[in-house]
């Protein structure tokens, strides 16, 4: 078994590329009413890789009993396999409180593409499905997942907000925090956006607001590191990053969408979902 300093060492080389902060300033916001929707919804995830110890995520409720994440919440390409466990915490406002108690996951989903590729070849497969050992009772109210079309995502670049809300690491334990932004570009693939990350933050959600409605349109999965490897803005020592850079999050697309909603249907080839642990 691999020492604590060696764990460490493996969970900072993992996160190194899923967050930064984008310059000029850090402007997270600390979310404190987290039994407010939608961030009632917004799940801090305790992985436990067979060490004892909680190693955080996000991910969002978007039924009852099943939470949308990143795939590399729920298998860790630095230490080669799945958490043994996985217990899901909706609306987390700190260290000690719970609103809506904790539920263990009893299996999850991942792309396929995501355990055969490697490296940048991974990003679009970077998203996953959670599945209860029970549901929650509360909330009861959930942001719909959708698949925006070229057009409207054309139209949220020119007038609209997204945004992101997690439980980043370099915060006090267990506490949400968010930021808006406007979706820079977008790809067949992915979204890219200047909205302020750090690492826990993988597996948000990416919300924009459609009329009256907040709709999940993405998953935020990575971020940008210096000309040396080193993340930007999360760690002492570190500058933010300059302007112009960006984050990124896997798109909703039809094919995203079906596969979330339906991860144990027979699909072929990187798109066919594998059932962990």
């Amino acid at each position: 078994m691999l020492a604590d300093a060696a764990l460490d060492a493996l969970d900072t080389f993992a996160d190194e590329a899923d967050y930064a902060l984008v310059g000029p300033r850090d402007s997270r916001v600390h979310e404190v009413a987290t039994t407010r929707f939608p961030f009632n919804t917004v799940c801090h995830l305790c992985r436990d890789f067979g060490d004892g110890r909680c190693q955080g995520c996000t991910g969002t409720l978007i039924a009852p009993d099943r939470v949308l994440t990143a795939a590399h919440c729920l298998w860790s390409p630095a230490r080669g396999g799945p958490p043994r466990t996985i217990r899901v915490r909706p609306g987390r406002r700190d260290r000690d409180t719970f609103p809506y108690g904790s539920i263990a996951a009893t299996r999850w989903f991942l792309p396929r593409g995501f355990l055969r590729r490697r490296g940048s070849a991974r990003k679009p497969f970077d998203y996953g499905v959670i599945e209860l050992s029970r549901p929650f009772a509360r909330p009861t109210r959930f942001m719909p997942v959708r698949a925006l079309d070229e057009r409207e995502l054309s139209r949220l670049t020119a007038s609209g907000l997204v945004t992101v809300a997690g439980y980043p690491g370099d915060r006090p334990v267990g506490t949400m925090w968010r930021h808006s932004e406007r979706l820079k570009r977008f790809t067949s693939q992915m979204l890219y956006y200047s909205v302020d990350t750090c690492p826990g933050h993988s597996g948000s959600p990416v919300w924009t607001k459609i009329g009256d409605e907040r709709v999940i349109i993405g998953v935020h999965t990575s971020g940008i590191v210096d000309e040396v490897g080193r993340s930007y803005g999360c760690r002492p020592g570190t500058v933010l990053a300059p302007a112009g850079m960006l984050n990124s999050g896997v798109r909703i697309t039809r094919a995203v969408l079906d596969a979330i909603r339906n991860p144990v249907a027979p699909r072929r080839g990187d798109r066919a979902m594998v059932a962990l642990p």
